[in-house]
């Protein structure tokens, strides 16, 4: 699925290939072994495992589970009370034995004994939470999808934005100013749905600080979406399997330097049933927002 993207962007990017990578910040620390190292420096070896008492709660039960400490996550927990249970959590609070309650991500490690409770698309009661955890989520795979997608070195960084914007937006370094026509555009939406279906989890990491600053990271958290990696402020869903409609709507550049280019796009969970004429209002809205911000 590679070749079609690949091919199109290889001819109009050759001439700048050279100078738009040497603009680049050197990122390659940021690789799939570069996360498996964080993780053993936070969570220590795999095999040298230590049991705790996590209780999942439910509506109506409370159910104790026995797990692998800093290997173990709420996912795995969730699918000792039923596989789909598993599947529909988006993000989960913990509620540890000791300090008080914080929001995760269903792939992050657990820690230390607690009690945990699922967070789904249905939570009212943490809506704002669960909204931006999948605008966040959504902007990582445009990021993991274009960084596989194209022919020349790029660079990320990921605006904040809010639901109430319409929109997701990432930022790109090492276009050299140059936007995606609507072909490219198309190629793109062809080549991230691909990316989506294949049901990629959010493998996620807390960061110290100490570790963060150490290793010259700007975020709370390490995310690896298949072999793509990248820093993040926040929690984020589960798996690309809880995205459904999806699309990148345009590109436009960014600041009078002209250095970067924004990619803005629009999505709703899979749980969120609608009819093609609400997503085609929707990702109406969504392009007319993005045309007149940034």
């Amino acid at each position: 699925m590679k070749v079609p993207v690949r091919s199109l962007f290889a001819l109009r990017k050759a001439s700048t290939a050279v100078s738009a990578a040497e603009a680049i910040p050197l990122t390659a620390v940021l690789s799939s072994e570069f996360f498996d190292h964080i993780r053993h420096q936070i969570y220590g070896d795999s095999k040298k495992v230590e049991k705790v008492v996590v209780k999942v709660l439910a509506e109506d039960s409370e159910k104790p589970v026995l797990v692998n400490r800093n290997v173990s996550t709420p996912f795995h927990c969730f699918n000792h009370i039923s596989k789909q249970f598993a599947d529909d959590a988006v993000l989960v609070e913990v509620i540890p034995s000791v300090g008080g309650a914080y929001f995760s991500s269903v792939n992050e490690p657990i820690q230390d004994q607690s009690d945990i409770r699922k967070i789904g698309f249905d939570s009212i009661e943490n809506l704002n939470l669960v909204n931006e955890a999948y605008w966040r989520s959504c902007s990582l795979v445009t990021a993991g999808f274009l960084k596989e997608a194209l022919d020349v070195d790029v660079d990320f960084e990921f605006p904040r934005g809010s639901i109430q914007d319409g929109y997701f937006s990432v930022a790109v370094k090492g276009l050299d100013g140059n936007v995606f026509t609507p072909d490219e555009l198309n190629t793109i939406n062809r080549f991230g749905k691909t990316y989506i279906r294949e049901s990629k989890p959010f493998e996620v990491i807390s960061l110290p600080k100490t570790i963060a600053e150490e290793s010259g990271i700007n975020g709370d958290y390490l995310i690896r979406i298949g072999q793509q990696v990248f820093p993040t402020d926040g929690p984020v869903i589960s798996s690309t399997q809880q995205i459904g409609r999806f699309t990148i709507l345009r590109s436009k550049l960014a600041g009078r330097s002209g250095k970067k280019v924004i990619v803005g796009g629009v999505s709703i969970p899979s749980k969120q049933m609608t009819s093609s004429y609400s997503w085609s209002l929707i990702a109406k809205n969504a392009n007319q927002k993005f045309s007149k911000n940034n």
